[in-house]
């Protein structure tokens, strides 16, 4: 490997627009990006070695591009860090941060969507898992993040002029902006994502709804699920299956008051306090407080007649939401 070779590292955090900056230097000759996001190298591959890294991207290390692996986990084991720190090649690192109440929420609710409302931590709900954003919080579990920490040691790591910190408020409400520090921190002398329009969408992803089951002829139970695109059959269940589904999506918790967030606001204090000093910026916007909703996804009377064409009759003009039964 050519030891001059430049690399980027996006080392977090989870849900503050790493898919979307992915998304955005695909389009760019100037990064050379893995072949899919959050190749993990550095955490779960090392022992393969630096060879099987380069597999890991579209190109070759031989390219003057930065070579980019964006995996936003990293910040979490400072083990992984350390690896990083000792890896020998020039080094950028970039950290991207949300006010930290929105993130968490939106982690929890990412992870609802794609692990617990699947059924793949629960063993394809052979287990009850309550899985409420009120516990988690008061458990102070690891959606709830200490930004400081994250960029006091990656300062101490690589030094201040090799990291950089990118806000997603800054990437939503002003782009040009961040795109324009972005593109100086990495040297470029003409615009390079500054060239690129905004490269985050601002979507809100519905929760999955199970909104009907049935049993069929065999004895075996069925569950319907809405997703945000289309409906999903579970076959081949047994009661307790079906039980233990509808009370893990009885436990989401999909609002949470303004006195909540005001609690969780005031636990970020000292944090947010402490990255504006060590950045010399003002995260006042982080302070106001707010509430938080988000939504099942809409079963509509399509979405009934497909369980019908496909398993027979159902639990007419009723669907579970929450913990009980409601009319639609």
């Amino acid at each position: 490997m050519n030891k001059r070779a430049r690399f980027l590292f996006v080392i977090g955090v989870e849900k503050s627009g790493t898919t979307s900056l992915f998304q955005a230097m695909q389009a760019l000759p100037e990064f050379n990006l893995t072949r899919k996001k959050e190749a993990s190298f550095f955490r779960t591959q090392y022992e393969k070695g630096i060879a099987h890294f380069e597999s890991l991207f579209a190109d070759s290390f031989q390219a003057q591009a930065y070579h980019t692996d964006i995996t936003p986990l990293y910040h979490r084991f400072p083990k992984v860090m350390r690896r990083i720190e000792r890896f020998d090649a020039d080094k950028k690192i970039l950290m991207m941060l949300r006010n930290p109440v929105e993130r968490a929420f939106s982690h929890y609710v990412h992870d609802i969507i794609n692990h617990v409302a699947t059924g793949e931590r629960t063993d394809g709900f052979r287990e009850s898992v309550a899985f409420s954003f009120i516990d988690l919080w008061e458990k102070r579990s690891a959606y709830f993040l200490r930004y400081h920490p994250i960029v006091a040691d990656a300062f101490k790591r690589f030094g201040p002029d090799n990291c950089h910190v990118l806000f997603f408020e800054d990437m939503v409400d002003d782009w040009s902006g961040a795109a324009a520090r972005l593109d100086s921190f990495f040297g470029f002398s003409e615009p390079v994502l500054g060239s690129l329009s905004l490269p985050h969408e601002n979507r809100k992803a519905s929760v999955p709804f199970f909104f009907t089951y049935g049993v069929n002829s065999d004895g075996s139970h069925w569950l319907a699920q809405k997703t945000n695109r289309d409906v999903v059959l579970l076959e081949n269940l047994d009661r307790r299956q079906v039980s233990n589904a509808f009370a893990t999506q009885g436990s989401y918790t999909l609002a949470v008051p303004e006195s909540l967030v005001s609690e969780m606001v005031a636990w970020a204090e000292s944090d947010t306090a402490a990255l504006e000093s060590l950045l010399g910026i003002d995260l006042s916007g982080w302070r106001a407080s707010f509430s938080i909703e988000h939504a099942f996804a809409e079963v509509e009377a399509r979405d009934l007649q497909f369980v019908r064409e496909h398993v027979g009759s159902i639990l007419e003009g009723a669907t579970y939401a929450g913990f009980g039964l409601r009319r639609i």
